[in-house]
């Protein structure tokens, strides 16, 4: 019956990742600034999102069918067991829920300004509302916090991954350390794009961006960064 609880914990934390990735707004040639070698690596991590996605959903689809199974008949055999709730599940599952909700929150904010391209709109100001008022890169900090959340939540020694045994189906330990690999790549892309993302707002917006960071001084952790 515990096991069950897990259910909506882990849908919630996968759709918390689907919406990480997912935005309808995409700039025109013209609104995209010039490409660094960073920027082409993250835009080419960022692509390979709906990838990610599907790989998530099918680890979380997996994980509820063996709970389901095991749960309809308590007595089945499965070489892939289930894993009870632990500390360090709770605790990944809400740091990764609560960076989804708050990437949602900045997608609110910006509206039709948020796009994973680096861009500058037709029509673009400098929005100081809401989490924009807290810290100046927000969408990233949120990033990061749901990174951590599911590497704590699948990666933890008593993570259903590590424990279930379901890394021993073939190629299945060569996918994950991919993941892991393009996951790391796109969080240090990021740290570099903050810096980028600051420049191209000072450069194009002047007067307005200086005031802004006047006020909100911290890039992506409140008193810290």
């Amino acid at each position: 019956m515990e096991s069950l609880l897990k259910v909506p914990l882990i849908l919630s934390s996968a759709i918390a990742l689907h919406v990480s990735f997912t935005t309808e707004n995409v700039p025109s040639s013209k609104e995209v600034i010039r490409q660094t070698f960073n920027e082409w690596i993250f835009t080419r991590l960022v692509k390979y999102g709906t990838m990610h996605q599907a790989f998530y959903w099918a680890v979380s689809f997996a994980e509820i069918a063996i709970i389901i199974y095991h749960s309809t008949d308590p007595n089945s055999i499965s070489i892939i067991r289930d894993t009870p709730i632990s500390f360090l599940f709770i605790f990944g599952t809400a740091l990764a829920v609560t960076g989804g909700l708050i990437r949602w929150w900045c997608y609110r904010t910006l509206g039709r300004f948020f796009t994973f391209q680096l861009s500058i709109r037709e029509g673009q100001h400098i929005v100081t509302t809401g989490p924009y008022a807290v810290i100046r890169h927000p969408a990233y900090t949120a990033g990061m916090m749901e990174v951590i959340g599911i590497l704590i939540l699948h990666g933890s020694t008593d993570s259903w991954l590590r424990r279930s045994g379901v890394l021993d189906v073939p190629g299945l330990k060569v996918i994950v350390v991919a993941w892991l690999v393009e996951i790391t790549l796109l969080m240090i892309s990021v740290v570099f794009r903050v810096s980028q993302e600051d420049q191209v707002l000072k450069s194009t917006f002047r007067g307005e961006w200086e005031k802004w960071a006047k006020a909100v001084r911290y890039r992506l952790i409140p008193g810290i960064y």
